[in-house]
């Protein structure tokens, strides 16, 4: 058992009442239904082995789910750690995106004067053309 030595003793001690109280019941039953039930010693070590059994079985469960709970949080702070990667990631790709947002607002600008310019030359070239024609 994996257990402190004085939770051993308890239940040393906690199975031997057991054994003494089912003895005790036995008496009752025999006494209500006049019919004999015998606890012998080998049943008192197949309630043992029984014990056993159980305990192995929820205790291999416990184990199972440590297990997985362990994997679980390895796999959450293995995420944890991608998201810091792609947060660095995003403010490198923020930046490059903040530097071609002003290029591109550079060049709209830029476009704006060339498009009052050549609006200016139309203008000037329309009326040149009216008064070619009149």
């Amino acid at each position: 058992m994996d257990a402190k030595k004085d939770v051993r003793v308890a239940l040393e001690l906690h199975m031997g009442k057991v054994h003494d109280l089912v003895t005790e019941v036995c008496d009752v039953y025999f006494q209500r239904m006049r019919r004999h039930v015998y606890v012998t010693p080998k049943s008192y070590l197949a309630f043992i082995d029984l014990y056993k059994d159980v305990y192995k079985t929820k205790y291999d469960g416990i184990d199972i789910e440590d297990q997985n709970i362990s994997k679980g949080l390895e796999k959450l702070n293995e995420a944890a750690a991608g998201v810091e990667e792609l947060k660095i990631d995003l403010k490198k790709e923020d930046i490059k995106l903040k530097e071609a947002s002003d290029v591109t607002d550079k060049l709209l600008k830029e476009l704006e004067v060339e498009n009052k310019k050549a609006k200016e030359k139309g203008d000037e070239v329309a009326i040149v053309a009216s008064n070619c024609i009149a």
